[in-house]
């Protein structure tokens, strides 16, 4: 078989005396097997982690991680064990990788084919057929597995309704001879079939907890009120019918939100507000655009840092708007090699050339160049869903369902797709299953629930968050910059550690390691690397104290530079532990990007991310995160932000997260 066998469980050690934020003795690099193959840049950063096992982190209240919402498979789950290998492969994906399962395409369009246009009503299917369909209950062990609903997003395909709806158009989407598309004109009689399909084709079991109507519709009915009182109709009907179905949308194709000066945001924008804000949600997908430059991946890239500001902008503008938060969804979201000409696949060329850099005398056409070729287009994926999935597990309050693009197959239609855990062998065999370096996002992040704990970095390029679960402590660093840093790490109170790290090697493949090491209080991140570090512990985790982080916006969104002075209220008092700055924004991409900010008029120190250099395709898109004390906020706060260049660029969004002792 080609898939891993069942993943042996953590040792029990016997735990340290815990002083918190002291470090223990001893330090340790990456693994001799690995430090010379991971990409390297000759500069290093310092930076400081310090970890609480026993506080408690909450965010506007949540604390505990919900897998379902994060750790997905693009798969809506229907069929599934008859679309695998065999019980074991079932046990690995289940068990062992603790996959969910994340959305479905195209629900309607299949059930629209089969329906005749009412013969008493005009422009309305007749649901009679559907209204009889017998739906297929899932087995004990799927029920088991996963509960009562498989929680998964479903968004429809492109002109799945029936013409005799009529056909909503716009001059651009009729005529974009890649995307021709249409919405349907009667609205009415649209909502009255995704709502009937949501009630009649799917068991309690697998019919989705969220539904988009329309998956990345043409730009330009973002201009339009149509597509809104679209969604609004079908919201309503599909309540009626199905209450616990949420429906939302638009699941636009981007968010790069801050493109020209963020009035790519405007699309959005005017959705919401054609919606009043009333959607279960709003929702779009985010993809990092890789290109292969100067010897390296670069490209538009909107994970970790720039969607840390697209998530706040967007929280923002409903909290200035309409007076409260609005809930978010991600039915896709990941990353891929697009540079052109792209080979049979995403990225097979750009692979290809970077193979045939380093390894000349290596035969293009064996099985073991392909499978190469597909490791370097997997990391550029997980490392992709990596900052995403870290960016959306911090924001708890807002993202429901949060969506990696990973397929388990597409043998069906396309069996050497960019995007399958699983290919089969030589493409053409389809009894011998191949495993593809996608699952290790699960390997990866296997285990990890619980509740969320404190942990504080002083460096914007690693995402550090730390989980606990009973007596097991999960210490995630990624690092979203091309240099290595040597981290002080504190609080971990055990001798010894499991330790993973998925990173990629000098051709560009991934590399993926596990090993046990005493606990290092100087832990090296390679660039581009994420480490999970392990600890248990002999006795369970208790919690001691709670903090929960309360999300205070601005008093404004979108200002241009010269005009960047932003008002946040905030709670003060001995009861705020910390707090942090948030600023989104951006600049042209050769404009300085060492931004002044005053807070009360005191200018703070500003670390200026070593991954700046990977946001400056066509623009340069950041989030500026800075650490507070609770001495440094006032009940209204003045936050202004500059550039020593001058005024380019505009500011997105101004937040200043507080946390609270409870």
């Amino acid at each position: 078989m080609n898939y891993s066998p069942r993943l042996i469980p953590l040792l029990h050690f016997q735990v340290l005396s815990l002083v918190l934020f002291h470090g223990v003795v001893v330090a340790a690099d990456p693994p001799s097997s690995t430090s010379e193959t991971v990409v390297e840049n000759s500069q290093i950063s310092y930076a400081r982690i310090l970890v609480d096992p026993e506080t408690t982190r909450a965010i506007e209240g949540i604390s505990e991680v919900q897998r379902k919402r994060y750790f997905n498979v693009c798969d809506g789950g229907v069929g599934f064990e008859k679309r695998i290998e065999d019980d074991a492969m079932y046990d690995y994906l289940v068990h062992d990788l603790q996959i969910s399962f994340g959305r479905n395409l195209g629900p309607i369009k299949p059930v629209a084919r089969s329906l005749k246009e009412d013969p008493q009503r005009t422009g309305y299917a007749d649901l009679t057929p559907l209204e009889k369909k017998k739906v297929v209950e899932p087995s004990e062990r799927m029920r088991e597995d996963f509960g009562s609903n498989l929680n998964i997003a479903a968004h429809g395909a492109h002109n799945a309704f029936p013409e005799y709806m009529g056909k909503y158009e716009t001059e651009e989407s009729s005529k974009d001879l890649k995307h021709s598309q249409y919405l349907p004109q009667n609205i009415e009689a649209a909502a009255m079939l995704s709502a009937s399909v949501l009630q009649y084709a799917y068991s309690d079991f697998d019919r989705p907890r969220f539904y988009e109507p329309v998956n990345e519709p043409h730009w330009a009915f973002m201009k339009q009120r149509h597509i809104a009182d679209w969604h609004v109709k079908t919201q309503q009907l599909v309540h009626e019918k199905t209450p616990e179905v949420q429906v939302g949308g638009p699941c636009m194709s981007v968010c790069y939100f801050y493109r020209n000066d963020y009035k790519s945001f405007e699309g959005l924008k005017n959705f919401i507000h054609n919606t009043n804000g009333n959607l279960d949600f709003y929702s779009f997908h985010t993809y990092d655009y890789l290109r292969w430059r100067e010897g390296e991946l670069k490209g538009r890239i909107q994970s970790g840092l720039p969607l840390e500001g697209t998530l706040d902008l967007v929280q923002n503008y409903a909290a200035n708007a309409f007076g409260k938060k609005v809930n978010i969804v991600i039915s896709e979201q990941g990353g891929y090699i697009g540079s052109e000409p792209k080979g049979e696949y995403d990225g097979e060329l750009v692979a290809a050339e970077i193979l045939n850099e380093h390894y000349p005398e290596a035969d293009p056409e064996s099985w073991e160049f392909e499978l190469q070729k597909r490791s370097i287009v997997n990391f550029g994926m997980l490392s992709s869903v990596m900052a995403n999935t870290l960016t959306f597990i911090d924001h708890p309050h807002s993202v429901q369902k949060a969506v990696p693009f990973l397929l388990v197959n597409s043998w069906n239609w396309g069996p050497k797709y960019y995007a399958q855990l699983y290919v089969p062998f030589e493409y053409e065999d389809h009894n011998r299953w191949v495993e593809t370096d996608l699952t290790k996002f699960f390997k990866f992040f296997r285990g990890i629930k619980g509740r969320r704990v404190k942990a504080l970095c002083n460096d914007p390029d690693l995402q550090c968050r730390s989980f606990v679960d009973d007596n097991k402590l999960f210490t995630v660093v990624n690092n979203q910059s091309y240099q290595s840093h040597k981290i002080d790490l504190d609080g971990v109170g055990v001798r010894t550690v499991d330790v993973r790290r998925l990173g990629r090697n000098l051709d560009f493949t991934t590399s993926y390691v596990e090993q046990k090491i005493e606990m290092p209080q100087y832990l090296t991140v390679a660039g581009r690397e994420a480490v999970m570090i392990v600890a248990e512990y002999d006795k369970p985790i208790l919690q001691k104290q709670i903090v929960n982080e309360v999300v205070c916006y601005g008093d404004k969104i979108i200002q241009p530079l010269k005009d960047a002075t932003f008002k946040v209220k905030t709670p003060v008092g001995p009861s705020v532990d910390y707090a942090q700055l948030r600023i989104g924004l951006t600049r042209s991409p050769d404009a300085d990007q060492n931004a002044l900010i005053l807070l009360n008029g005191k200018r703070l120190n500003v670390q200026l991310e070593d991954s700046a250099e990977r946001f400056v395709d066509r623009e340069y898109a950041s989030t500026k995160l800075v650490y507070l004390r609770g001495t440094d906020l006032k009940d209204e706060n003045t936050v202004s932000v500059s550039f020593a260049d001058g005024d380019n660029g505009a500011v997105g969004s101004v937040v200043i997260r507080v946390a609270l002792k409870q």
